[in-house]
């Protein structure tokens, strides 16, 4: 506790202070990672193949170009190789998660207990920033290894209040236990507030008066935006975390766009040859957690495709925002003539006919994709052939779909349903 409300504390001061005030701030906590990682196998090796040693050659951020990209096989392949030397036998003694695995490889993050501490305050922070007060009850919908989190002595006193329910359980169930609980907000990934929306509606009732209605970790679409909004009465308030770096961008209420956490992790956006993106152009994430030490996460690809914007902040200086998260990289789809589709190309068409309550596409091959579709089979025989002639325009070449109507679509083994998922090798 005393871990948590001291970083709480200086995550408040940081959220204070300008971006040019922040610029030392940030410099000395990357110092302090990379010097960390100089006892971490993986990054060790790169630093001295390259002759460089941050304890003197140290000069900012522009450092990390002496690093290679991590990415999640990486670490799979050699997860050893990734946390300190001296604690690698004893990792038992650390506090553990697990990402979900949504894309077939899951993976073990250990962090001490500070950095446990500092997690839970950048979490807390974003909470507070979006109107949250610590007497309010929270409701969230999270995976099962994670039901115990967020307990405290504090919660006897009222304050912190949270019920954790499992995700993966049915829409009757998450349902029912957001009108027992009478939560003052509610947060979980998209998948779980739709079915409960879907479940609400089904009823014929409407939500309790919730006054934050916090979603992340899956593509918040406009769709989503429009049924959480009239079965809960109030607005998503989109966020962007993972297992591994935490919470790391959120979307300040009243305005588009996530708001980068730039002291707690550094960010790069790149292009397909891992150099600088512009803005308005379609990037991959890579980020170091700045407050990372016991297993750093340095340069790390997190496997998802975005758009950001420059912006003039309150304060008048101009700060990168995540426009629009697009999704993996992984289900990005290849067409026979090396162009990509993401979820966004097949939302333009599908949002155009209300009818359709939910969909996911599977690539199979190059030109062979699979829709399923939640429609009244009234509805879906009136907009097949237009829908078929929509899918094809979206390339020149020949692509074979075939569309299936389903009573419902039944979300992935983690909680989650991807919009979009390709089976073809890139």
């Amino acid at each position: 506790m005393i871990n948590r409300t001291a970083s709480f504390a200086r995550l408040l001061l940081d959220a204070r202070r300008s971006q040019s005030q922040l610029d030392a701030t940030i410099s000395a906590r990357l110092k302090k990672v990379l010097v960390a990682a100089t006892s971490v196998p993986h990054y060790r090796d790169q630093m001295r193949s390259a002759g460089y040693d941050p304890r003197q050659d140290f000069t900012g951020p522009k450092d990390l170009e002496v690093l290679a990209i991590t990415l999640k096989t990486d670490i799979k392949s050699s997860p050893e190789s990734f946390v300190q030397k001296e604690e690698s036998g004893r990792l038992q003694r650390y506090f553990s998660d697990r990402t979900s695995g949504s894309t077939g490889m899951p993976l073990t993050v250990y962090r001490s207990p500070n950095e446990r501490a500092v997690q839970m305050a950048k979490w807390l922070r974003v909470l507070v920033a979006s109107g949250y007060r610590p007497t309010d009850k929270v409701l969230s919908f999270t995976s099962p290894g994670r039901l115990a989190e967020g307990r405290s002595i504090l919660q006897h006193f009222g304050l912190l209040r949270r019920q954790a329910v499992d995700y993966t359980l049915s829409p009757e169930s998450l349902a029912n236990s957001l009108l027992q609980y009478q939560p003052d907000a509610v947060y979980g990934v998209r998948t779980s507030l739709l079915m409960v929306a879907e479940e609400l509606e089904r009823r014929g009732i409407s939500a309790p008066p919730i006054k934050l209605l916090l979603a992340g970790g899956e593509v918040i679409d406009a769709q989503t935006r429009r049924r959480c909004r009239q079965a809960f009465g109030t607005d998503v308030t989109e966020t962007y975390g993972t297992v591994e770096m935490g919470v790391m961008a959120y979307q300040m209420r009243g305005q588009s766009g996530l708001s980068l956490i730039e002291d707690c992790t550094l960010f790069e956006f790149l292009d397909e040859q891992g150099n600088p993106a512009m803005p308005g152009q379609l990037a991959r994430i890579v980020v170091t957690d700045l407050h990372g030490g016991l297993m750093p996460f340095i340069r790390y690809d997190q496997g998802d495709l975005v758009t950001y914007s420059l912006r003039q902040n309150t304060r008048g200086e101009t700060v990168r925002v995540i426009d629009r998260i697009i999704g993996r990289q992984d289900d990005a789809a290849p067409l026979p003539d090396g162009r990509f589709l993401t979820y966004l190309d097949f939302y333009e068409i599908m949002d155009i006919y209300p009818g359709v309550e939910r969909f996911r596409i599977r690539q199979h091959a190059p030109d062979s994709f699979s829709i399923e579709l939640v429609a009244s089979q009234d509805y879906y025989h009136t907009i097949q052939e237009e829908l078929l002639t929509k899918l094809q325009d979206l390339s020149l070449f020949f692509l074979r779909f075939n569309l299936r109507l389903v009573e419902r679509i039944e979300p992935d083994p983690g909680g989650k349903m991807r919009i979009l998922v390709s089976e073809v090798t890139k």
